[in-house]
C-alpha cells in the first residue's frame, strides 16, 4: 500500500506539502496541488481517516443539505458540489431536506453530529412565516448555496439572473406577448420574493402593465393546480416558472387542455434541464450555471476551514454567475391554433 512518502516521491515535493495538499489546503500553487493529487491518485493512495481526524480534528467530510434531490436542479448542484469536494480530496455526505424546515434543521443536526468539517445548505422553500434559520453549529462553518437564508448569520453564494431577465423579457415583449403570469415558489421564500420582484422590474421596464404571480410548490401537483387557477381567472398568454418542477405542471395542464405550447400559450422556465431543448416545442429557459455555484460555494467553505486570510463575512451575498436567458419555440408567440381558438380568446379573455 502506498504511504505518504511515496506520494511525495512521485510528486518531487517535500512530505508536508503532500499532507497539506491531501488535507486541503488552498493556499498551494495549482500546479504543485495537481501534482500531489495526480501523484496520490496513481498511485492509489489512501488517507487514514481516522488518524488525520485524531491529528487534525478534522474528518476530511463535508455536509451538504439539499432542498429535494427530486428536483433535477438540486440533484445536479449535488453532482457538482460532489466532484468540486472531490477535488480536496474531500468527500461528502448528503441530506435530503425535502422542501421542508424541520426535515432540514434536522438534516444540519444530523451532519454536524457526524462530525463533518463543515456544511453547504440549500435553505428549504417550505417555511412557515418568521421562520428563522438555524445559527451554524458551534465551531462549524456553513455556507447557503442558491438560495438566502433569512436571519441567518452566513454568507451565501448566488446565481444573479437580472440579466437574464431583462433579455427574457424585451424577446416575450418582440415576440407578440401581452398578459405575462409567474408561478413562483412558496411565498414565504425569502429568494423567491427578490426574483418576483427582479421580474416584476425586467417587466415592467419592457412595457407590460402587469404580472400576475400565483404561489405553489417546486412540485407538479401543486404547480398544476396553480396552473388552472391562473387560466380560469386570469387568462395569461405566456406562463413564466420559478423551476423546472413547476414548468412540468404547466405542461401537463396544457396538455389534457389540448394546448399547443408556443401558440396558445407561452412557457419560459427558470433552470434548464436536458429533455428541454429536446421535446417538441423546446422550452425557453433561464439558465443557471450551476458549475459555477457549486465550486464556488465548495471554495468559499474551504476558505472558512482552513481560516484564509480572506473569509466572507456572515450575511454577504456572493455572485457566482449569470443566467442566460435561451428562447425556444415555447415562446415563439401568440397565435391560437385551429384546434384551441374556438375553445378560448386571451386577448378578449372570452370563451366562445
Amino acid at each position: 500500500m502506498a504511504t505518504i512518502r511515496d506520494v511525495a516521491k512521485a510528486a518531487g515535493v517535500s512530505i508536508a506539502t503532500v499532507s497539506r495538499a491531501l488535507n486541503g489546503n488552498t493556499h498551494l500553487a495549482p500546479e504543485t496541488l495537481r501534482k500531489v493529487l495526480t501523484a496520490a491518485e496513481d498511485l492509489g493512495y489512501q488517507k487514514d481517516r481516522l488518524a488525520a481526524a485524531m491529528r487534525t480534528g478534522r474528518t476530511g467530510a463535508i455536509g451538504l443539505v439539499v432542498g429535494d434531490v427530486m428536483n433535477p436542479f438540486y440533484a445536479m448542484l449535488a453532482h457538482c458540489v460532489e466532484r468540486a469536494v472531490r477535488s480536496h480530496q474531500t468527500s461528502l455526505v448528503l441530506s435530503n431536506a425535502h422542501e421542508d424546515g424541520k426535515s432540514y434543521e434536522n438534516g444540519i443536526r444530523a451532519l454536524a453530529k457526524q462530525g463533518v468539517d463543515g456544511l453547504l445548505v440549500v435553505p428549504p422553500s417550505r417555511i412557515k412565516p418568521g421562520w428563522k434559520h438555524p445559527d451554524p453549529p458551534e465551531g462549524m462553518a456553513m455556507v447557503a448555496l442558491d438560495r438566502e437564508p433569512p436571519g441567518a448569520m452566513i454568507p451565501s453564494v448566488l446565481i444573479d439572473s437580472t440579466r437574464a431577465m431583462r433579455d427574457m423579457a424585451e424577446h416575450l415583449r418582440d415576440a407578440g406577448y401581452r398578459r405575462p403570469a409567474y408561478l413562483a415558489g412558496p411565498e414565504f421564500s425569502l429568494s423567491e420574493q427578490r426574483r418576483s420582484k427582479q421580474l416584476q422590474v425586467a417587466l415592467t421596464e419592457c412595457g407590460f402593465e402587469k404580472l400576475e404571480v400565483e404561489y405553489c410548490h417546486h412540485e407538479a401537483v401543486s404547480a398544476a393546480s396553480a396552473t388552472r387557477a391562473l387560466l380560469a381567472l386570469y387568462r395569461p398568454d405566456i406562463i413564466i416558472c420559478a423551476s423546472n418542477q413547476i414548468a412540468l405542471g404547466v405542461l401537463m395542464i396544457a396538455k389534457s387542455m389540448g394546448m399547443q405550447l408556443g401558440s396558445d400559450l407561452g412557457l419560459a422556465a427558470i433552470d434548464d434541464i436536458s429533455w428541454f431543448s429536446v421535446m417538441s416545442p423546446a422550452i425557453s429557459v433561464i439558465d443557471q450555471p450551476v458549475d459555477k455555484l457549486a465550486n464556488l460555494g465548495v471554495t468559499v467553505l474551504m476558505k472558512q476551514i482552513f481560516g484564509a486570510a480572506f473569509v466572507p463575512k456572515a450575511e454577504d451575498r456572493i455572485v457566482a454567475g449569470e443566467g442566460a436567458f435561451i428562447p425556444r419555440e415555447s415562446t415563439q408567440g401568440p397565435r391560437l391554433s385551429a384546434q384551441y381558438a374556438g375553445r378560448w380568446l386571451p386577448e378578449s379573455g372570452k370563451s366562445v
